[in-house]
């Protein structure tokens, strides 16, 4: 069944009328709002270009935005994501970094395990030295139902290689978002 005949019916089952001037083409718009939230499904459509560097330092991102759609109720989760990570002769180009996030960001997950796939993601594609992530958001299906409390973020953390063996490198992490 596809999706517009979906949503026809659950339009109908909450008591709508589907036919209605304001929702007739809203079967189609969401269609098309989900396929746009779930592309993430898709092969990675950008080459991932590696450049060599003798950097030895951090690279950090911070404060990407970013929006994803919770497995659990169907429901959109959003917020921030820091980023670093230390080259390991090679590294990523900026805008990549961005892209790679918004491309597992479009699929159905829950934020722990978001953390995690971008962090295996990355790996697999830059071999780092190591890196670090942070992730900080706010669940509609919180906000908007069950507890319905309104902007308490979840935040979840995760560093490997050489960030996890020299603690101080979180530090300096920290150090670079807070400038």
């Amino acid at each position: 069944m596809s999706i517009e005949k979906l949503i026809f019916q659950l339009l109908e089952n909450v008591g709508e009328n589907p036919k209605r001037a304001g929702l007739v083409k809203t079967p189609a718009r969401v269609a098309r709002a989900w396929k746009e939230w779930t592309a993430g499904y898709a092969p990675f459509p950008h080459s991932l270009t590696l450049f060599s560097t003798n950097f030895d330092g951090i690279i950090a991102r911070k404060g990407i935005p970013f929006a994803s759609t919770c497995e659990h109720h169907l429901a959109h989760y959003s917020g921030t994501i820091d980023f670093g990570y230390i080259p390991n002769k090679q590294m990523l180009g900026i805008s990549k970094i961005i892209r790679l996030i918004q491309h597992y960001c479009a699929r159905l997950t829950v934020q722990e395990d978001l953390t995690k796939d971008l962090v295996e993601k990355f790996e697999v594609a830059v071999k780092p030295k190591g890196m670090i992530i942070k992730i900080s958001a706010f669940h509609s299906c919180e906000s908007s139902r069950g507890v319905s409390m309104p902007n308490v973020p979840t935040i979840t953390f995760l560093a490997t290689g050489i960030f996890k063996k020299e603690k101080h490198l979180v530090d300096q992490f920290y150090h670079l978002l807070s400038s």
